[in-house]
């Protein structure tokens, strides 16, 4: 099993060990990891001496599956909802947040701004592939579930990116996505896409981070949570979605983070 982590274990301290589960784990020389993972990094850093982190990659089905069944096992950046309550601790506070998701597809297509899956699948006839394991947010993920046979489902690491080169190669006609991680990893032919907005989705999407039901990953989020509500810790998620979103919908995620952030006293 390939893990790798960002301290070294100390024998004195004798450290809590967790493993962060994800298919995004990308820390190469000369590539600028995404915003939830440099985010994930930076208050991990902190973690230290009283945690020590290690990653794990895997499919988003197979994170689920390692913190249901392991006691030292957490996530990131994931969707908090009441079928995933019962088997995780989740942070108070978000890490990320992010507008609405889009469909994103080629402007070939001629899609109005605003479009429905029903309307997108049925009337345009697009194959939409999607991410098995993923929440896309209720109203997405209950017509998903309802109309299951009619998208590309892909599973596996790297998932999401592997889907997005697959709409780059028109082997499928659209994809959810967020805007901003689409058009800042392809800057270079981002007028060869098109966005549009989805009726079913309307609201922000907020990450949380998620450990196992189990004494050490109450431990473990306990400590996300005090550090979640440090000021500077919460500017520093702050700019780093400024720096990673785009127009309006950077100043409307600010505006959303900063007001939930307010909304929780600082944990001591």
């Amino acid at each position: 099993m390939e893990t790798f982590s960002t301290h070294a274990r100390s024998a004195d301290l004798d450290p809590i060990e967790i493993k962060i589960v994800s298919d995004v784990l990308r820390i190469e020389p000369h590539v600028k990891p995404e915003m939830n993972f440099s985010t994930l990094l930076f208050l991990n850093q902190q973690m230290h001496p009283q945690f020590n982190i290690s990653f794990i990659p895997a499919s988003r089905l197979r994170e689920w599956r390692e913190l249901e069944t392991q006691p030292d096992v957490c996530l990131y950046n994931k969707v908090k909802n009441p079928a995933r309550e019962p088997f995780a601790y989740f942070s108070q506070l978000p890490m990320t947040a992010f507008p609405p998701q889009r469909l994103v597809t080629s402007p070939s297509f001629n899609l109005p701004l605003t479009v429905n899956l029903e309307q997108a699948i049925n009337d345009y006839g697009l194959l939409i592939g999607v991410i098995e394991g993923r929440s896309y947010g209720k109203h997405i993920d209950d017509f998903l579930m309802t109309h299951k046979e009619q998208f590309l489902w892909l599973a596996g690491k790297d998932s999401a990116s592997r889907l997005r080169e697959m709409l780059r190669k028109h082997k499928v006609d659209a994809v959810i996505e967020y805007s901003a991680t689409f058009i800042d990893e392809n800057s270079k032919d981002k007028t060869n896409f098109s966005f549009h907005q989805l009726y079913e989705a309307q609201e922000s999407v907020l990450g949380f981070i998620a450990c196992a039901k189990s004494p050490i990953g109450k431990k473990a989020i306990t400590a996300y949570n005090r550090l979640l509500t440090q000021p500077q810790n919460q500017q520093y998620i702050i700019d780093a979605h400024k720096n990673a979103s785009f127009g309006n919908e950077a100043q409307f995620i600010a505006a959303a983070l900063t007001g939930l952030y307010r909304a929780k006293p600082a944990i001591k």
